[in-house]
């Protein structure tokens, strides 16, 4: 008992040297005033980066939702020609099911097949016209945030 209360009080005197000791440093003015401003001129540049960090996000999401409303834009072309195509054939073979001959179900299939080949040729023009067009934009809207990002302002 009588060790341990001695080494309890040699280290709290320990403790008030040391203590007495660094309330007596001296700092000078000059690694004061570095350190407040290293403190600063870190805390700036977290605070960039964190709105920088920000912008991106930003940028991302705006050029994903431009790049999903395309492709949803583009889905639905899709959907609506298949649907034009199929009610087409339908009406194709209910025509040829009324038929009263062979020579006019023939006539009739000769009809829709031209027929579907000039509508599906349209349709893939105008596909290839509208995801032109979606891609243009996208890539407009990629550049378009990437300069705002690069200049700061998001």
């Amino acid at each position: 008992m009588y060790g341990r209360m001695t080494m309890r009080a040699a280290s709290q005197t320990d403790w008030k040297m040391q203590d007495g000791m660094l309330q007596a440093a001296y700092l000078p003015e000059t690694a004061q005033a570095l350190a407040q401003d290293g403190v600063a001129r870190t805390l700036e540049f977290y605070r960039k980066g964190t709105a920088a960090a920000q912008g991106g996000v930003r940028v991302f999401a705006e050029v994903a939702e431009t790049a999903w409303g395309s492709a949803k834009l583009l889905n639905d072309k899709v959907a609506q020609n298949l649907a034009s195509n199929t009610e087409a054939a339908f009406n194709a073979a209910e025509a040829c099911a009324r038929a009263g001959s062979l020579h006019e179900i023939a006539m009739l299939q000769g009809n829709f097949l031209r027929l579907l080949l000039a509508q599906t040729s349209e349709q893939t023009k105008e596909f290839v016209d509208l995801s032109t067009r979606a891609t243009q934009h996208v890539l407009e809207t990629m550049q378009a945030a990437t300069t705002r990002l690069m200049q700061g302002d998001f």
